[in-house]
């Protein structure tokens, strides 16, 4: 027997598919999944599907004027040369949105948008010069820009460090989250409350691993993050799993500053990427970034 909820929701699909079918444009990605369709009329239909499938969460309908797509703020401001971060980039129709940059130098790993918001995992080059940057943001209606700044390269650890923006104060939460999706935990830091994985999720190259993070709506654990786990996870009992036995990936990047055996300074641009946990919290591992590697690692939110 059907119930009347299985009908109904039967109907809408039949609905949705003829819509779609009987639009006079069509755009997909690259699973063939309907990203946005134009009936006759000249109207816009935006459809948002679950990750990796073609079932469908919303649909939002517009003239094409209305359905350009807008951007409202991006976060961080600020991002250092030779570094990874996550730009949280908010606005209006973002389903199927590409991204482009004013200056060379900074990649962009998998990532998935929503109607109103795009995570967008970046890694800006060491050799990125200081200054504003823009970001040009384009799905199949339109065209929309953002800016924000790289900032001088740190040649340091590699580990990012809090600093107060001369002019500004900033409120940052250190207490751990409340809520955490299933499967991670809370922590509490200086740097900003913020949830990981209870145990390793993936093992691949660091490409592997960021796809996996960002296919889960997550991204790779930052080095001063993980650290931050590890040594909860050792003197306060944070309930992680293999938080050392192997190296793991993690977010960051850095330069090799002095060669370990020479003592000689490298003065490449080539960026490594910092791996934790062979043993204890805080050596590190600097594997470049160019290299396959099959690795474990876990997400961070």
């Amino acid at each position: 027997m059907i119930s009347r909820a299985a009908v109904l929701t039967m109907s809408a699909c039949v609905t949705l598919v003829s819509l779609a079918d009987a639009a006079v444009q069509r755009f997909t990605d690259e699973a063939g999944v309907v990203l946005y369709t134009i009936d006759d009329d000249g109207i816009v239909s935006m459809f948002e599907s679950r990750p990796g499938t073609d079932i469908t969460l919303s649909v939002t309908r517009g003239t094409r004027e209305q359905m350009q797509p807008q951007i409202t703020e991006i976060t961080p401001q600020e991002v250092s040369a030779g570094t990874s971060t996550t730009l949280k980039i908010q606005g209006k129709n973002l389903i199927g949105a590409t991204v482009k940059f004013s200056v060379p130098g900074i990649d962009v790993s998998p990532y998935l948008s929503k109607p109103q918001s795009v995570d967008l995992p970046i890694r800006v080059a060491a050799n990125v010069p200081p200054g504003e940057v823009v970001l040009e943001l384009s799905t199949p209606i339109g065209k929309t820009r953002g800016t924000f700044k790289v900032t001088e390269l740190k040649i340091s650890s590699g580990m990012s460090t809090r600093r107060e923006s001369a002019g500004k104060h900033q409120t940052i939460s250190t207490t751990a989250p409340t809520s955490c999706p299933e499967g991670m935990v809370g922590v509490a830091a200086e740097i900003g409350g913020f949830c990981i994985e209870i145990d390793r999720s993936y093992s691949g190259d660091v490409r592997k691993a960021e796809k996996s993070c960002a296919m889960a709506g997550k991204r790779l654990c930052q080095a001063v993050e993980w650290q931050h786990a590890c040594e909860q996870a050792k003197s306060n009992g944070l309930g992680l799993k293999n938080i050392t036995g192997e190296w793991e990936w993690t977010g960051s990047y850095a330069k090799y500053d002095v060669g370990v055996q020479t003592g000689d300074r490298d003065l490449s641009d080539e960026l490594k990427s910092v791996l934790l946990g062979k043993s204890d919290c805080q050596t590190q591992y600097l594997y470049p970034a160019w290299r396959s590697g099959p690795y474990p690692g876990r997400c961070c939110k």
